[in-house]
């Protein structure tokens, strides 16, 4: 009966050790995952307000060519009135 008893309680500790091998594993399985997923993260935010600081930019000079384009149509006809 006690052979039993003492296979029965090396399962249960035997178990129990694997358990908490695992748990400690996945726990840092977890805050590696954590810590990748937080750097991924940063440089997605990095990467939009560099994205909205190019469109801006981009909107800026659209708006200057034209503005430009629109001066130098006028100068172009202001020209061509003169000249007639």
């Amino acid at each position: 009966m006690m052979f039993i008893v003492a296979i029965l309680a090396s399962f249960v500790l035997g178990a129990a050790v694997t358990g908490a091998m695992l748990s400690k594993r996945w726990k840092s399985a977890v805050d590696e995952a954590k810590r990748e997923l937080e750097g991924m993260a940063e440089a997605y935010r990095v990467h939009e307000q560099e994205n909205r600081e190019l469109k801006q930019k981009n909107a800026d000079l659209t708006y200057q060519v034209g503005s430009l384009t629109k001066d130098l149509n006028y100068e172009r006809s202001r020209r061509q009135s003169d000249a007639d």
